[in-house]
């Protein structure tokens, strides 16, 4: 097929792909797509994010993920997903972009059109597949992030780069193990001797970038309690459920809308879980263990009660005062080699451990608990609850007004109002077979009338109202669209 075939192709492609977005934008206002043309009109770029997107980014931007690795579509163009987890420990996605190259520039535009799309915010900390050029972005980009490499790359790299699978196995156990910088050091240098890999260039790079993947040069810096080697993986294999390589650009956005609709279904789940159900208690500490329940998503919970429970396996080594504050030293039950110092401040309720986990992970320590312990209280204090990984995130964060209108407010509010009502009454409902009969004759009858009600008063397909005066006049969606020929760079934006 010549070159000018293939072109009037992919511009046809391309604009259904555009036209699919154009769609998403007409059901969400605070839809965000852009992208340029080339002097002939050929799509170049590609960034989009939904509102839901932007809210998350607003609420979890703490940490991001930026993996430059998928190239899962016809035109094998590059595909960066801009992801984070959730206060569900689930993923989520910011934001998406399709590239024609892998360029710093590009890699660039990326970069500062998703901080256009989240109105100016940025990333706390990153982390990346460990792609150079994209490196260089974040560091002239957002040079005050946090950068780390994610470790299932540098695995995956190390086997296709040294294909020694001894030195790819240790590595990959060496970057998981918890150990001092001066432990790291020894370790590395024997790695390096007894595999042969003193001189090999790709093994020393990967050592001058130690600071960017070992545990203990990370250590105090938050990530999310993201094990960087499952999330990686887990995203890379959920993709191509949804994604292939003989997939035009239409079916690309649009397959990639349905895999967020699906993250997104997980999400609810779990939002349903935490908010309606309630976990067993199984520790020796009740009070404690159920007023974390009540504060903590489901699966955070569960990560805070491991170490609650962790920390009946404390040895207390002593303690120490100096004025208000007051020293405690703590070894693991059969294994006094290794301590730890936790500083309590009494006139300022804080509580610091030198295992740093409550700054890298957000959750409390066992070592911490055992002083919430001795110290004889029934609760976690308000100071030591990290606030991104409790249920009520969403509703206490200012961030979040930025994508979110006073009337989706509203409506927000009404919803959980309604849905915590219904709760009950389908409760006590599903005991009794006329009750239940009466109460689903109850829902169809007004779902439909309801729905009547909904169209009617002309509702969009987000449920809120459109306004007559900014209704958009469709002919002038193609404006600019990849038509053959047209001159000059045209940037197109639609927020």
């Amino acid at each position: 097929m010549d070159e000018e075939r293939r072109k009037d192709i992919f511009n046809g492609d391309a604009e259904g792909a555009l036209g699919f977005l154009a769609a998403k934008k007409d059901a969400d206002d605070m839809f965000f797509y852009k992208y340029p043309v080339d002097n002939e009109g050929i799509l170049t770029r590609l960034f989009w994010a939904d509102s839901k997107s932007c809210a998350d980014f607003s609420v979890f931007r703490d940490v991001s993920v930026f993996d430059t690795t998928y190239k899962i579509n016809k035109y094998r163009k590059p595909l960066v997903v801009l992801a984070g987890v959730n206060n569900h420990l689930n993923s989520t996605v910011f934001g998406c972009a399709l590239l024609s190259n892998e360029r710093i520039e590009t890699y660039e535009w990326v970069l500062s059109t998703f901080v256009e799309a989240m109105k100016g915010r940025k990333p706390v900390a990153v982390m990346t597949d460990g792609d150079s050029a994209m490196r260089r972005a974040i560091k002239n980009l957002l040079p005050d992030a946090c950068h780390r490499l994610c470790s299932w790359h540098l695995h995956r790299n190390a086997r296709s780069n040294i294909r020694c699978e001894e030195f790819s196995n240790r590595l990959y156990n060496l970057m998981a193990r918890k150990c001092s910088t001066l432990e790291f050091e020894n370790r590395w240098v024997r790695l390096v001797n007894e595999c042969g890999m003193v001189e090999n260039e790709w093994v020393k790079k990967l050592y001058r970038r130690r600071k960017l993947w070992a545990k203990d040069y990370l250590r105090g810096h938050f990530f999310a309690s993201m094990r960087s080697t499952q999330r990686c993986e887990k995203m890379n294999a959920f993709l191509n459920e949804y994604l292939n390589e003989k997939m035009r650009l239409y079916e690309f956005v649009r397959n990639f809308d349905l895999a967020i609709a699906w993250l997104r279904h997980t999400e609810s789940k779990a939002v349903h879980t935490s908010e309606n159900t309630k976990p067993v208690l199984t520790t020796i500490l009740p009070e404690l263990e159920g007023s974390a329940a009540e504060v903590f998503t489901r699966n955070v919970f569960f990560m805070v009660r491991k170490h609650l429970n962790r920390q009946g396996l404390l040895i207390s080594e002593g303690w120490s005062e100096d004025g208000g504050s007051r020293t405690y030293y703590y070894s693991k039950y059969g294994g006094h080699e290794i301590s730890w110092r936790v500083d309590y401040d009494r006139s300022m309720e804080k509580l610091i451990c030198s295992c740093m986990k409550f700054e890298s992970k957000g959750i409390s320590c066992s070592h911490m608990f055992r002083v919430i312990v001795v110290k004889g209280m029934n609760r976690i204090p308000e100071a030591w609850i990290f606030k991104r990984w409790t249920k009520g995130v969403y509703c206490t964060n200012n961030g979040m007004k930025a994508f979110v209108t006073n009337e989706q407010l509203t409506q927000m509010t009404r919803y959980d109002t309604l849905k915590s009502s219904c709760n009950t009454m389908c409760y006590y409902a599903s005991y009794m077979d006329d009750a239940f009969n009466d109460l689903q004759q109850m829902f169809d009858k007004h779902s439909v009338d309801l729905k009547e009600k909904w169209i009617e008063r002309g509702y969009r397909g987000d449920g809120f109202a459109m306004d007559s005066r900014v209704r958009n006049d469709r002919s002038k969606r193609t404006f600019g669209l990849l038509i053959p020929g047209c001159p000059g760079l045209k940037v197109i934006t639609s927020m």
